[in-house]
């Protein structure tokens, strides 16, 4: 062999080495759009270190595979920016399972009711909110850190999963990465068609073109973001969540195929766009642990089951929502996540359910009767956050023991109610962790429930979307005064 074509061979090497780094990096984006548009900043970095190489720096970056299960929450918001208060749009929780090899995702679906801490009843998606327009001790927005905060917080009570690590990106985020890496490919059915061109140009002002034709059709950033956020044709957010991961899996090959040409520009887009609390040695370790996986195929699951949702309608003043049997969900996740088994809707219990349903209607008899709600005043689906009703009296604590009631507000605004349970039963007992017939049904009347003292004659807020407050300044959303659930 000649000395050029020694030469020749080792430059090779070396460039199909430096390429593997880049492509190490990039592997982080099948988590998912958000693990995407978060591998951008950091493969920013690494090609920075990467142009800054010399040849007489022989020290290699070692990647190391991390063990056991990784769970990561991925978060979409609804604001233009990072730095304003808004919904959590899309809520998914990656999961890398490198004990079977794989990687999962689980979507939890905005419209759940759920326990939010301090704050109360209301549905998940509110607590991005919540925790992103909280100030700090220095008076200042805790912004999408807050948020993140939060609804990490309200994942573990509710469904006693503990997660410590998140990626954020907004609509901005999730449009330029698509449009960075050319498109990308999706399946529009005719019923789709308005509902698409109907959120297309909401978020960023700038319309894109309309789609005007069913099948598989390439489509820009915006027009996938559309896409994505259908809620209300076909079977709705159980729908709405199947083309959120298809439109993941499509970005996911496509990243795959990238020109590394177009990393530095796919970051100085996103750099403004994405949060995350990841640093760069455990991101480029979760990359290299992806890398090493045998396929790229997502499992997927959707919380609730649709077998266990109590109830999918209007609620008390909270809008439409999902009345969930916590106990069978928070199995079914624990069981997908740690023990790799997929549900069995056959091993359900229906029975649970329907008790679930039955101490919602029951809380929701009493809780409307008591504050004159009309569920129907508050089916606004402009409106994922509904404020709590302000009456302007003070009203009357239920007797524990059936006996008579006596006026007695709680001190700190009335956060107490009942959370239904997932197996029925009489009482106000909580449920238990797992299984079991020791969990009980809050009772309609009577019992241990703490109601809820006017709030001001009625000048609460909904949280805002923009950074905006209901008179259009920037404020942090006021918490609701509503009842808190018993955990």
């Amino acid at each position: 062999m000649s000395e050029n074509d020694s030469v020749k061979r080792k430059s090779s090497k070396k460039k199909r080495k430096n390429k593997k780094k880049i492509i190490l990096i990039s592997i982080l984006s099948v988590l998912a759009i958000f693990i995407a548009t978060a591998w951008g900043y950091y493969n920013h970095i690494r090609n920075k270190i990467y142009v800054e190489y010399k040849p007489e720096n022989k020290k290699e970056v070692s990647y190391n595979e991390v063990d056991g299960i990784t769970n990561v929450l991925l978060i979409g918001t609804d604001g233009r920016t990072l730095d304003e208060p808004a919904r959590s749009d899309s809520i998914i929780i990656a999961t890398l399972d490198n004990n079977n090899k794989k990687v999962k995702l689980t979507s939890i679906m905005r419209d759940t009711l759920v326990d939010i801490p301090e704050y109360g009843e209301n549905k998940i998606n509110a607590a991005f909110a919540f925790g992103s327009s909280e100030e700090d001790d220095k008076g200042k927005l805790k912004g999408a850190e807050g948020g993140a905060a939060l609804l990490m917080d309200t994942i573990e009570q509710n469904f006693d999963l503990h997660l410590d690590k998140y990626i954020i990106v907004n609509f901005w985020g999730f449009e330029a990465i698509i449009d960075q890496i050319g498109g990308i490919e999706v399946d529009i059915k005719d019923y789709e068609i308005d509902e698409v061109n109907k959120y297309i140009g909401e978020a960023t002002g700038v319309n894109s073109p309309p789609i005007t034709e069913t099948g598989l059709q390439k489509v820009n950033g915006q027009q996938a973001l559309s896409y994505a956020r259908i809620r209300y044709v076909g079977n709705g957010n159980f729908e709405r969540g199947e083309r959120q991961s298809k439109v993941l899996h499509e970005v996911a090959k496509k990243l795959k195929e990238v020109n590394p040409l177009k990393y530095v520009g796919i970051a100085n887009t996103l750099s403004e766009q994405v949060k995350t609390n990841i640093d760069i040695p455990e991101a480029l370790n979760l990359a290299y642990t992806i890398y090493k996986l045998p396929s790229l195929d997502f499992e997927q699951l959707q919380i609730p089951q649709t077998e266990l949702i109590a109830r999918d309608n209007l609620y008390k003043d909270r809008g439409w929502c999902l009345l969930i049997d916590f106990e069978q969900n928070s199995k079914v996740l624990h069981d997908f996540i740690f023990n790799n088994k997929l549900p069995n809707p056959e091993e359900f219990d229906l029975l649970a359910v329907e008790n679930v349903a039955a101490a919602y209607n029951a809380e929701e008899a009493r809780y409307n009767s008591m504050y004159n709600i009309r569920p129907e005043e508050y089916d606004d689906k402009n409106k994922d956050v509904i404020p709590d009703p302000t009456p302007d009296k003070d009203v009357v604590k239920p007797p524990a023991n059936g006996g008579n009631g006596i006026n007695n507000p709680p001190a700190n605004g009335g956060n107490e109610t009942t959370k239904p349970p997932a197996n029925g039963g009489n009482g106000t007992t909580n449920p238990p962790a797992s299984g079991g017939n020791g969990t009980t049904n809050p009772p309609a009347s009577g019992g241990n429930e703490t109601t809820k003292p006017p709030v001001n004659g009625g000048n609460e807020t909904t949280p805002p979307t923009n950074g905006e407050n209901n008179n259009g300044n920037v404020n942090n959303a006021e918490k609701p005064q509503g009842e808190k659930p018993n955990q």
